[in-house]
This record gives structure tokens, C-alpha cells and sequence, in this order.
């Protein structure tokens, strides 16, 4: 992922859809082209689309889910008691380090190794 972003970075994308992905009709000018490799005419988006409308249902859910768990994950109670009734407590920290929701530098990330030490050792 971090080379595909580099990649964005500093490389040149090409486009090359023929047809609009809204109405399928061969792409003219003005189009406008996303990273996520959909283009549209213009006229198909409307007026303030800043996002693939084919791609942004999608986005927005999994932003919904992440706000969800980092909501849920800001509540030390509940990350311990998902642990404790896990069958496989460690996967549920796992899971939290594995989506982002705790980062490798945070004081939330300490508590969570600490845990997991805790859990390895036979403390729960």
C-alpha cells in the first residue's frame, strides 16, 4: 500500500476508459477521470461530485465502520470485555491493530500489547 501510494505520488496515471462508466456512451470532452481508474462525462456527475459515485457508497461504509470501531475502541471496558469472552483473545487485538483503529505509537497501543502479554501469559 505505501508503494502504491508512492506510486501516486510520483507517477503519471493513464486513462484510458473509452466510455463513460454512468451512461456507457463514448467518453468526450469534458470527462473527468478518478484515481480509482472510473471516468465519467461531466455531465453525468452533476455539479459537486469531488467523488466516484460508483466508489464512494462503498468508501463511506467502510468509513462508517472504522468511526464505529474507533468509537468503540476509545472504551477500555468494552475492548476488554470483547477480549475476555473471545474465544481467542488475541485475535480481537489483532483485529484493532489490523484495521488502524490502534496505532503502533499511541498509549492505547501499550495498553493493548500489555494485554496481550497478559493474555499470552495466562492472565485472563
Amino acid at each position: 500500500m505505501r508503494k502504491e501510494t508512492q506510486d501516486l505520488r510520483t507517477n503519471a496515471r493513464i486513462f484510458q476508459l473509452s466510455k463513460c462508466t454512468a451512461c456507457t456512451f463514448t467518453l468526450d470532452l469534458p470527462a473527468v477521470h478518478f484515481m480509482c481508474m472510473h471516468s465519467f462525462h461531466q455531465r453525468c456527475l452533476g455539479d459537486n461530485e469531488k467523488e466516484c459515485p460508483e466508489c464512494a457508497p462503498d468508501y463511506r461504509a467502510v468509513a462508517e465502520m472504522k468511526k464505529n470501531l474507533e468509537q468503540n475502541s476509545k472504551s477500555q471496558d468494552y475492548f476488554y470485555q470483547k477480549v475476555r469472552n473471545s474465544k481467542d483473545g488475541f485475535s480481537v487485538i489483532a483485529e484493532y491493530f489490523g484495521k488502524g483503529i490502534i496505532s503502533k505509537t499511541s498509549k492505547k497501543s501499550d495498553e493493548a500489547v500489555s494485554l496481550a502479554d497478559d493474555y499470552s501469559n495466562g492472565n485472563f
